[in-house]
């Protein structure tokens, strides 16, 4: 089991989620008050926008660079994680473990990849591929429609203690993923998706919890992902805009 934890861990840092699961509702009351109009798709991301920060502000910010530590308190399991990203699409994350060694996920622009202790370096395909390319976009907070075919808005639901506006988004390649935008303040909280991994299909939820203004952009420091063998909880120290990343951090090696 902690072997299998340790090779899905990058894949459950890429930002997304399992399928939460459906309410049952009872059937309304001869004198219940008709339910509210929900929001149409449009106006809970632009909301989300401009709860960030606004269009402007964050496409003045082209790289950023996130440290942070992690824990999996089931598995007694700590250590630091850095996080780079720069416009438009690449990506990359360093995972220490001590006493087993460092894992990396990557997305080059093009091409994704992964390299740890337990499994190596692995390059990745299909539905797998096409995630990463959709969470290493740089400006996905305002490019969410053209990653998904279709994005429906299914209702409403408790996240912590406020209620969400849930959208259901299916990407072209891949299973629907589920977002969940906070009422009042219109922040992503919860995302939820079925994601590929050298395991199978893995249900994954993410909660974004502690957004901090960094810049004019605000952006989650606790992410606490849960799968249904353990739970991760990131807590971001760090967050450094517009510093200058090398290409090289992006490279694969060559074996």
């Amino acid at each position: 089991m902690k072997r299998i934890a340790l090779m899905l861990v990058f894949a459950l840092m890429a930002t997304l989620s399992v399928a939460a699961q459906e309410k049952k509702t009872e059937a309304p009351k001869a004198d219940a008050k008709p339910a509210a109009a929900l929001p149409s798709v449009d106006e809970i991301l632009d909301k989300y926008v401009k709860a960030i920060g606004g269009k402007e502000a964050i496409q003045k910010v082209t790289s950023r660079v996130v440290k942070g530590t992690f824990e999996i308190e089931a598995m007694g399991m700590t250590g630091p994680v850095q996080m780079f990203s720069k416009a438009p699409n690449k990506s990359a994350m360093v995972l220490e473990i001590p006493n087993v060694g460092t894992f990396n996920e990557v997305f080059d622009g093009t091409k994704a990849w992964s390299a740890n202790p337990m499994s190596g370096l692995r390059e990745k395909t299909g539905a797998e591929l096409a995630a990463q390319k959709r969470d290493g976009d740089f400006y996905q907070q305002i490019n969410l429609k053209s990653h998904y075919s279709k994005m429906v808005v299914k209702g409403k639901e408790k996240v912590g203690a406020g209620e969400a506006y849930v959208i259901e988004a299916t990407p072209a390649e891949g299973s629907p993923e589920k977002m969940y935008f906070d009422v009042t303040s219109g922040l992503l909280v919860r995302q939820d998706a079925e994601r590929d991994s050298e395991q199978g299909k893995i249900a994954v939820e993410i909660y974004f919890d502690d957004y901090k203004d960094v810049d004019g952009v605000k952006v989650p420091h606790t992410l606490k992902q849960v799968t249904p063998m353990f739970s991760m909880t990131i807590k971001t120290t760090e967050v450094k805009h517009n510093t200058a990343i090398d290409d090289a951090k992006f490279n694969k090696p060559a074996s």
